[in-house]
C-alpha cells in the first residue's frame, strides 16, 4: 500500500468522523491537523493558569502597597490552595446532576476566571478589618476564584480533550504553559519603576516613602489578562459549538476504546520509581507552597527590582523547562532522581536568605542580587 493511502488511513482510524473526501489542512509535526483548531486550543489552554500566574508576578507590586506587605504571598498561596477544593466541588455536581456536560462546567469555570481577574482589577486595593487587622479581603478572595480554573482543569479539561483527535493535547499543553510566559512577558514590559525613596511629607515633618510608579499600574496588567481569559473563553465556545471542526473529533466509541485500551497500564510501585514519586511530591509541596510564601523575605532585602526579576524569570522558566521536555529523552530513574536532589541546593538557599531576612549576605551588591535571582531560576528548571 503507497505510504500515502496508509497516512490516510491511519488518520480515519484516529478520526472515525472523517468522511471520505474530507481532509485536514496541514501536516505538521507529521501529523495531519487544523492550524485554525490548533490556535484555538492554545489559547484556550492560555486561560487555564493565567489567573493563578499573573497574580503571583504582580506580588513585587503589591506587596508594597497592600496591609499584609511582606506576609501577601504566604495569605496568596493559602487562597490558591483552598481553591483545590473546586475538585470535590466538581465531583458533588457530577454526582447531583450526571446529564449536565463537562462542556457547561468549563463554560463556567472560564466565566468565573474572567469576572474575577476583571473585577480585580477595581477591587485590589479595596480591605477589610478582619479581627483587629486591616486585611485584603476582596484581593485574596478574587484570588481564589481566580485559581478555581487552573486548580480544577487537570480533572475537567483533560478529559474534554478526549473528543478530539490527541495531536492536538500537545498544543493545549503548549496554551498551558504560555500562560505563565505571557503574564512574565507583560510584568517585564510593565516594570516596578525603581526602588522607593524617602520623601518628606507635606508639612515637613516625616519621611515617607514614595514609589516612582511602573509603566502601567496593577488595574491595566489585571484587564489584560482578563482580556486573554476572555479570548480562552471565545476559543472554547467556537471549538465546542463550530461544526467545521466535525472531522477532527473522536467518535465516542473510539474515545471509549481507547480509555479501554489504555485502562491496563505497568505499576510504577518498584522502588526506583517510588523514591523519584516521593521527592516529586517533596518538590512540589516546595515550589507551590513553600517557595512563593518565602520568596518575598528572600529576594525583598535585595530590592524590589531582585523580587520582580526572579518572580517572572522564575515563571518564565517553568514553560521554557516543559518544552524542552518535548525534544529531550526521558531520563532513568537512577539520573532523575539525581537531578531533583540537585534541585533542592537552589531552595536552600533561597529558605537560607529568607530565614535571615531583612540582612541577608551579600546585601546592596551586585552579586547578591544576581545569585537570588538566578538561584529561583534554576530550582523551577530543575523542579519542571
Amino acid at each position: 500500500m503507497p505510504a500515502s493511502f496508509a497516512q490516510l488511513n491511519e488518520d480515519k482510524e484516529s478520526s472515525p468522523c472523517l468522511e471520505r473526501g474530507d481532509h485536514p489542512t496541514v501536516t505538521m509535526w507529521g501529523a495531519q491537523r487544523r492550524v485554525a483548531l490548533d490556535v484555538l486550543m492554545a489559547f484556550w489552554g492560555i486561560g487555564t493558569w493565567l489567573g493563578v500566574n499573573g497574580l503571583y508576578v504582580q506580588l513585587p507590586l503589591l506587596v508594597e502597597r497592600l496591609p499584609e506587605g511582606w506576609a501577601l504571598p504566604s495569605s496568596m498561596v493559602m487562597a490558591v490552595q483552598l481553591a483545590n477544593s473546586g475538585l470535590l466541588m466538581y465531583a458533588l455536581l457530577r454526582r447531583l446532576l450526571p446529564r449536565v456536560s463537562d462542556a457547561v462546567y468549563i463554560y463556567a469555570l472560564l466565566v468565573i476566571g474572567t469576572m474575577a481577574l476583571v473585577l480585580n482589577a477595581f477591587l485590589y486595593e479595596q480591605t477589610a478589618l478582619v479581627g483587629s487587622q486591616e486585611r485584603s479581603v476582596a484581593y485574596l478572595s478574587l484570588t481564589f476564584f481566580a485559581a478555581l480554573v487552573g486548580c480544577t482543569s487537570s480533572v475537567l479539561f483533560y478529559p474534554y480533550l478526549r473528543h478530539f483527535r490527541d495531536v492536538y493535547l500537545a498544543t493545549y499543553l503548549v496554551g498551558e504553559g504560555l500562560s505563565g510566559f505571557v503574564s512574565s512577558l507583560l510584568a517585564l514590559v510593565q516594570g516596578v519603576g525603581g526602588e522607593p525613596e524617602c520623601l518628606p511629607s507635606a508639612d515637613n515633618s516625616t519621611l515617607v516613602p514614595h514609589y516612582p510608579p511602573a509603566r502601567f499600574d496593577t488595574t491595566v496588567f489585571l484587564l489584560l489578562l482578563g482580556g486573554l481569559s476572555a479570548s480562552s473563553l471565545t476559543s472554547f465556545i467556537i471549538i465546542n459549538n463550530y461544526k467545521g471542526f466535525a472531522s477532527e473529533r473522536v467518535a465516542p466509541a473510539a474515545a471509549q476504546k481507547d480509555d479501554e485500551a489504555t485502562s491496563v497500564r505497568p505499576s510504577l510501585m518498584v522502588p526506583s520509581w517510588v523514591g523519584v514519586m516521593a521527592l516529586m511530591a517533596l518538590l512540589n509541596a516546595l515550589s507551590n507552597g513553600v517557595m512563593p510564601s518565602v520568596q518575598s523575605y528572600s529576594c525583598m532585602p535585595y530590592g524590589t527590582r531582585a523580587y520582580h526579576l526572579a518572580v517572572t524569570l522564575g515563571a518564565m522558566a517553568n514553560p521554557a523547562a516543559c518544552l524542552a521536555g518535548v525534544w529531550l529523552k526521558p531520563m532513568r530513574a537512577r539520573l532523575l532522581a539525581a537531578m531533583l536532589v540537585a534541585t533542592l541546593v537552589p531552595f536552600a538557599y533561597i529558605l537560607a536568605t529568607a530565614l535571615l531576612s531583612p540582612t541577608p549576605p551579600l546585601q546592596h551588591t551586585a552579586i547578591g542580587e544576581t545569585l537570588v535571582g538566578r538561584r529561583r531560576d534554576s530550582a523551577a528548571l530543575c523542579s519542571t
